[in-house]
């Protein structure tokens, strides 16, 4: 008997300390264009270049009425513990090869990608809006965006508490990307070469992108509750940051600075004991309302 109770200790020991640590996972390899254009130095061509000292300038008031919504979960994370490649400078290979990719992008983009990538535009979430508001209901289907198309159930009123609970992530991530901005500074590919016809107006640093970033972000926490659609939630991340492009509004390593960043955010959120505790009440709701009813 020992022996056996032995062996279920050996066996059973590591699932335990997985679920006290939370889940961490990897990066998946980056691809496509976006490892294509790593070839490309992101340094400045020579220090006298006139254009890698333009900076996206934010007023004060802005960047302090951005971070007056702090975190909810991560409260002890400091922006300097995410650690992302720095920006292309203005002046490089890379950005000048991003920039040249996205006014290809331009010339073969069609009426329809330029519908699909607009009504993306709009898929973010405000943490100012109340119940009531004219606004309420369309910013919680936002939050259901990603994996939309899993299951009728999918959505803020089949699943009340995972809103309230991605409400919080959102408000969590809001708070470290628009830090990221702030400190990178970055300025729009349209500012750089004017030939790039932006179909959005932008008023906010580049780097990262907040569209993608939160997308990506969505992703990752959903794989964990539905690992079976871990390629539609990414696809649809995926899809969100090249609309992006599309639009003209960002470099593709802007998009790839928020898939880096999203995977990092997750991976602090599921060892956070107050994330951890919430998301076993949403897993619960899950595995009572995730699923067809057939009977209606």
């Amino acid at each position: 008997m020992k022996t056996v109770y032995s062996f279920l200790l050996l066996v059973l020991l590591p699932a335990v300390v997985t679920a006290q640590k939370g889940i961490h996972r990897e990066l998946t390899p980056i691809r496509g264009h976006y490892k294509q254009l790593l070839q490309f130095s992101p340094k400045a061509r020579s220090l006298q270049e006139p254009m890698d000292k333009e900076k996206f300038i934010t007023d004060q008031e802005t960047v302090k009425q951005r971070m007056n919504l702090t975190p909810q979960y991560l409260t002890g994370v400091k922006v300097d513990d995410f650690k992302l490649p720095d920006a292309p400078v203005n002046s490089s290979e890379q950005t000048r090869a991003e920039i040249n990719y996205l006014l290809a992008l331009q010339k073969y983009r069609t009426k329809e990608d330029i519908r699909a990538s607009l009504y993306m535009a709009d898929v973010y979430y405000s943490h100012r809006v109340q119940p009531g508001d004219s606004s309420y209901a369309r910013y919680r289907r936002n939050l259901f965006h990603i994996g939309r198309s899993i299951g009728s159930w999918f959505n803020p009123e089949s699943l009340p508490v995972t809103a309230d609970f991605m409400a919080k992530v959102w408000r969590d991530a809001s708070y470290f990307i628009w830090s990221l901005k702030f400190k990178y500074a970055r300025i729009r590919p349209y500012v750089i070469d004017h030939d790039l016809k932006n179909l959005q107006d932008t008023d906010w640093a580049a780097y990262p992108s907040g569209h993608a970033a939160n997308s990506y972000i969505n992703a990752y926490i959903y794989q964990e509750l539905a690992p079976e659609f871990t390629d539609v939630f990414v696809k649809d991340a995926y899809d969100m940051a090249h609309s992006r492009e599309i639009l003209g509004v960002h470099y593709p390593s802007d998009s790839e600075a928020s898939r880096i960043f999203a995977r990092q955010f997750v991976n602090m959120l599921f060892q956070n004991k107050a994330f951890l505790q919430d998301f076993e009440k949403v897993k619960q709701e899950w595995a009572a309302k995730a699923k067809e009813d057939f009977r209606k």
